[in-house]
């Protein structure tokens, strides 16, 4: 987008090492608030929706949920980055009902699900009706949003949070969990290929972005993170890492396509300082750093500031 600091879309943005464009620091997390649209450190904003609010019965959608969230963002010329998922932790967004994301017409059909400690239930995403009415209502989704001016990015959605694996709960029990309803790692590998190809058949102009997280719950030799990230660069698409933290660097080929940088979590529950998860974030030559909101603060603005006004000054 190339949005300066204090000022609307037009402006320069800074080169990476890699001759991808960064282009700002995007909020965060803390809902779908709108609170930091005129903040002039924030270039944009990450708005997470969940498939049962989008089309709560077969069909009928509910854009102008997206349209209200992109609204004041869009008044204030900046952008987001959309994202749906199927699936969420319990404590996630609880006004979105998060631990219920995929809708209840879709399990009515017959689909499975699990259901987490935390009361969140998660589809069986393999089931081949699960994967018809996803693409159906990607395409809608597509319909309505592929090149919006609004946009900066759409995540590739494939599992919990998005992110590319079933589940990432803190369950001793976890695979057990999954087996019950049929998982292995070679059906949730097909599942993949099939999620990314629904997205790219759809989504012609807007970039894409790709959530890996170990990706396979099985331990199956051959299958880790590493395999859908070939995948994914192989076929031109962004990667996002939602995993950023002081002392961790990303090996190749990340970097060959552009990566977004999300903090791993708040300041408050990691223990980092917004310095050093920031400097780890730019160290990954990001098109977009993306920032818990409850850390986009007063009490942080100049480090905010120093990282904002790279898109201006090409430092």
């Amino acid at each position: 987008m190339g949005t300066q600091p204090g000022a609307g879309s037009g402006g320069g943005s800074a080169s990476t090492a890699d001759g991808h464009n960064f282009q700002g620091i995007y909020a965060f997390s803390g809902g779908k608030t709108s609170d930091l649209a005129t903040d002039p450190d924030v270039a944009g904003r990450s708005l997470v929706f969940y498939w049962a609010q989008l089309e709560p019965q077969r069909g009928q959608y509910r854009w102008d949920l997206i349209d209200q969230a992109m609204q004041p963002w869009a008044a204030a010329g900046k952008k987001v980055i959309l994202r749906v998922s199927a699936a969420g932790w319990a404590k996630w967004d609880t006004a979105a009902d998060s631990a219920h994301g995929t809708p209840a017409w879709v399990y009515d059909q017959g689909v499975k699900s699990v259901t987490e400690q935390d009361g969140a239930v998660m589809p069986e995403y393999w089931n081949p009706t699960f994967g018809k009415d996803m693409t159906t209502f990607l395409q809608a989704f597509a319909a309505r949003y592929d090149g919006n001016a609004g946009l900066a990015a759409v995540d590739i959605s494939i599992g919990v949070g998005g992110e590319s694996k079933a589940d990432s709960e803190k369950n001793p029990d976890l695979l057990s969990l999954w087996q019950t309803i049929g998982y292995t790692d070679e059906l949730w590998w097909g599942y993949a290929q099939e999620t990314i190809a629904a997205y790219t058949s759809v989504f012609r102009r807007t970039p894409l972005a790709l959530m890996p997280d170990k990706t396979f719950i099985g331990g199956t030799d051959g299958y880790n993170e590493e395999k859908i990230v070939d995948y994914a660069v192989a076929k031109g698409i962004w990667l996002q890492d939602n995993g950023v933290v002081p002392g961790r660097a990303l090996s190749a080929p990340w970097g060959q396509t552009p990566v977004i940088a999300e903090m791993r979590g708040a300041t408050s529950d990691t223990g980092d300082n917004l310095a050093d998860d920031l400097k780890a974030a730019v160290a990954e030559h990001p098109v977009f750093v993306l920032v818990f909101t409850s850390d986009i603060t007063d009490a942080n603005r100049d480090v905010l500031h120093q990282v904002a006004t790279q898109v201006a000054t090409g430092s």
